[in-house]
């Protein structure tokens, strides 16, 4: 797996297969924000894309190469908090906890 700033391999015992690995991403994001600590994702391959998931909420993101789909993932990360935000006041108990994991995992850069 290629690695490049903002990306670190982590082992998980019991959770990677030749098809997937936990990684952790932290870094710059789109739209002047950034990790506000590093986030742990799998990272998945099949014969066609790469699919890139936070596991606690499965956030994800696909892209023809492994670069392509974390860049999605940051994309997808970054915009789903202000559209949570916006319908704050209707959102589910468990939308309601993704927001808040949004929130404490998302500053401004």
């Amino acid at each position: 797996m290629e690695q490049t700033e903002g990306q670190h391999a982590v082992a998980v015992t019991g959770s990677t297969s030749a098809s997937s690995q936990a990684i952790s991403i932290d870094g710059v994001l789109p739209g002047g924000k950034r990790f506000a600590h590093p986030v742990l994702v799998v990272v998945e391959r099949d014969e066609d894309e790469v699919v890139v998931t936070e596991p606690r909420f499965y956030i994800h993101a696909s892209g023809a190469t492994e670069s392509e789909a974390i860049e999605a993932f940051r994309r997808i990360f970054a915009g789903y908090l202000p559209f949570l935000e916006k319908q704050e006041e209707r959102l589910s108990a468990h939308l309601l906890d993704q927001l808040d994991y949004l929130r404490s995992a998302i500053v401004s850069a």
